[in-house]
């Protein structure tokens, strides 16, 4: 099947909307990002994405290497909205959340109430490191452990290059009044969403990573000090 093209509020938006029009939900696809840009406003916001994505049938993916697998979501049809990162020495292969939880899933398990101005596709940042590990069992995952957070990372300052490009991403320093949706920037090449670039996440010790516009950090949360969100990882 040749790419298909489409435009949207965010590269996420912009993604679902390349999808219906082969009448897939993104729960249900497999897909890999091949090329994804985004228009920035006067502060720095995102006002416009444009995407180009290859939907993929699992089957012919049987087999196939960790190169041709790099970024591909959903790569075998039973991880949905998850990418599988190939072992590296330090970490077996294992299966990631191409986003963050958002509030819209959260609230399919938990009776809370969205708050007034934020978007159901914005990242979940009020659990706590037992509520995280909580639902993380329920969804039949776990939290990530250091090494695997690394790993997603890369081996740049940054999980999408060596410099600060505010295109892919939140670099500035995180305000609790501006929270934008879930993928609003492109992925990285490994087909990752909102990572590093300025939102924390719970860690398996109960450590948080990310955050830091310069490297990746890691440190224990001190209360109330960012906003602290929950991304999933799966064994391979």
């Amino acid at each position: 099947m040749a790419a298909i093209h489409a435009n949207g509020t965010g590269v996420r938006h912009a993604i679902s909307r390349a999808l219906a029009t082969q009448n897939l939900a993104p729960l249900d696809a497999t897909f890999r990002v091949k090329r994804a840009r985004v228009d920035l406003d006067d502060v720095g916001e995102v006002a416009r994405a444009e995407v180009s994505i290859d939907i993929l049938d699992p089957a012919r993916l049987e087999g196939a290497s960790d190169a041709e697998l790099l970024g591909v979501v959903n790569p075998d049809g039973r991880h949905p909205l998850m990418v599988r990162l190939p072992g590296d020495g330090t970490v077996p292969p294992f299966y990631i959340d191409i986003l963050p939880v958002s509030w819209s899933r959260w609230m399919e398990e938990h009776e809370v109430t969205l708050p007034p101005g934020t978007d159901r596709y914005c990242p979940y940042v009020g659990a706590s490191f037992e509520e995280a590990q909580a639902f993380a069992a329920s969804q039949g995952k776990r939290l990530p452990t250091e090494a695997e957070l690394r790993h997603a990372w890369g081996d740049r300052p940054l999980p999408w290059g060596d410099l600060a490009d505010p295109s892919h991403g939140r670099v500035g320093r995180p305000r609790y009044d501006v929270i934008p949706e879930n993928g609003m920037h492109p992925p990285t090449r490994t087909g990752i969403f909102d990572l590093g670039a300025w939102l924390w996440q719970w860690l398996a010790d109960g450590r948080v990573a990310g955050g830091a516009p310069a490297d990746v950090s890691f440190a224990r949360p001190a209360e109330g000090a960012w906003p602290i969100g929950i991304r999933l990882v799966q064994d391979a």
